[in-house]
């Protein structure tokens, strides 16, 4: 068994993933209102099967099959060039079977890697599938991105052979006229993604600037003028100035100098 890498990556956000486990009978694992197309432009359940998109509802097989595999950079949710023919494929199928309400896209992985790592590769590789498809006209309501990391092995992980069978993506019916088809647990132990639609995700990657509207004051007839603050000098502690004469200082006359001057007038007055 190959051994696990200890802190391989994190799990995404709560908002935009959840994780259904097996046997958690409080999940909720309803999915978003998806309009069921009108009468006239349902088609039969042919009796026969394109070889490049299978699927045959009588079995009770949920899964689309299709030749070739979806191929990503390593440990990253790019897809390579070389999975052009498989997408093309299943968008076809999409395109010709609108009975076809609600698809399942599966990500699966090997068992290298921790298993928090191995889930949230899954789910984003699924995700990417799906926004394929989006930008090409698909709705994104008839997709559900579900990623289940390396918790359904279909080969052995001891070998490198087995490994490459286990790293796949799988479609599969879960919605046919609007009702509910293939088993109910499904999601159970994978980790499910929101699918956005082009224009939702144009604005997260480029978010609408708000502008704040400029009020022209003049213009209404407000006119607002100015005026600039001027603090006032603090009177704490204000020692007055006093200013300094250059004339000798009188002392005032002792009391003494006041009778002496008082005689004086007296003895004058009497001359």
């Amino acid at each position: 068994m190959d051994a696990k890498r200890p802190g391989a990556g994190a799990p995404l956000a709560a908002t935009l993933a959840v994780t259904l486990t097996a046997g958690a009978g409080c999940a909720d694992t309803r999915l978003p209102p998806n309009p069921v197309p009108p009468p006239e432009v349902r088609t039969p359940m042919p009796g026969w099967f394109d070889a490049n998109a299978r699927w045959d509802p009588r079995s009770g097989d949920s899964k689309v099959y299709i030749e070739g595999k979806i191929v990503f950079e390593t440990n990253k949710a790019v897809i390579r060039p070389e999975s052009e023919k498989v997408l093309q494929q299943l968008l076809t199928f999409l395109q010709e079977r609108p009975d076809v309400t609600r698809l399942r896209v599966e990500g699966h992985t090997d068992s290298r890697a921790s298993d928090d790592h191995n889930q949230e590769l899954s789910a984003r590789r699924s995700l990417a599938v799906c926004d394929w498809l989006v930008d090409r006209g698909v709705d994104h309501l008839r997709l559900v991105a579900a990623g289940y990391g390396e918790g359904k092995p279909i080969a052995p992980n001891e070998l490198a052979d087995g490994r490459a069978e286990n790293r796949r993506t799988e479609f599969h019916v879960m919605e046919v006229n609007g009702r509910p088809f293939g088993p109910p647990g499904a999601l159970n132990g994978g980790m499910v993604l929101t699918v956005l639609s082009a224009e939702e995700r144009e604005r997260l990657r480029n978010p609408p600037k708000v502008e704040i509207a400029k009020v022209d004051f003049k213009k209404e007839g407000n006119i607002i003028k100015e005026e600039r603050y001027k603090p006032k000098p603090r009177q704490d502690n204000v020692i007055p100035l006093v200013e300094k004469s250059s004339a000798p200082s009188k002392e005032a006359p002792s009391d003494d100098a006041k009778k002496k001057k008082s005689k004086d007038k007296d003895t004058d007055e009497e001359d």
